[in-house]
């Protein structure tokens, strides 16, 4: 029991930074704003850390989740580093490849509650179709507004969108596969809460990079970063469930 009570104050800590966080950082990063962001991103590495512990094992899908969960942390330093574009580059990777190790994390999840032999990727046709339809939703999306997405910027961009619309589908059929395994409703609420929140977290950090009249919009950092957050913190409890 304390041990749980721990982990739900670590991460009330960790929501509980955002707004000194984002008003720290409202004229740009700075050592301030890093060191709160950092403090943030190792809150949500501890939370997963302690749902490890306790539930006293440390399964595939729990080395795959706590990877990604490092990958963000790592993500999170170097996009906040602002001595050279070459750190936002490596920011950016760490998170591709952090949603990657999530769908991986799920994809294992998946096959454990469902035996499923051999591994797949895409496990119906209403799957595929789905995530075909978000994606070609985010491509219309970005092709409407008003970023300033040209030239090389475009395709990355494009990457990343397919990549995170496949971690919501997956997590999705996860916590649908832990209910039906008898697993509590909560990890359902853990996974698709967690992967919504990381879609609309991202989506919204590409308005304020891409999008000029929204650049030093308050209350979408905010919203960002709530969201970011939350995210993090519901997929490292994911963690306790599966």
């Amino acid at each position: 029991m304390l041990l749980k009570i721990l982990t739900a104050l670590i991460a009330i800590g960790v929501i509980a930074l955002t707004y000194p966080f984002v008003k720290a950082q409202k004229d740009g990063a700075c050592p301030k704003s890093l060191l709160i962001k950092m403090a943030g991103a190792t809150g949500y590495m501890a939370v997963g850390a302690l749902c490890i512990f306790m539930t006293g094992e440390c399964s595939e899908f729990d080395k795959a989740m706590m990877l990604a969960l490092l990958l963000s942390w790592l993500g999170d330093l170097f996009l906040h580093l602002w001595f050279h574009f070459a750190c936002t580059a490596v920011g950016f990777t760490c998170f591709l490849a952090s949603h990657i190790l999530f769908i991986r994390a799920y994809i294992t999840g998946i096959n454990f509650l469902t035996a499923s032999v051999p591994e797949k990727f895409f496990y119906s046709v209403p799957e595929i179709i789905l995530i075909v339809v978000l994606v070609g939703l985010f491509i219309y999306l970005i092709e409407k507004s008003d970023m300033n997405l040209h030239g090389f910027m475009r395709i990355p961009i494009i990457i990343y969108g397919i990549v995170i619309l496949t971690m919501l589908c997956k997590a999705a059929i996860l916590s649908i596969e832990a209910v039906k395994f008898g697993i509590s409703p909560l990890a359902a609420l853990c996974g698709i809460l967690g992967a919504l929140s990381f879609v609309a977290s991202d989506f919204s950090i590409s308005i304020l990079m891409f999008d000029r009249r929204h650049k030093k919009n308050f209350k979408l950092k905010l919203f960002n970063m709530y969201t970011y957050f939350i995210a993090e913190i519901l997929l490292a409890s994911l963690i306790f469930f599966i």
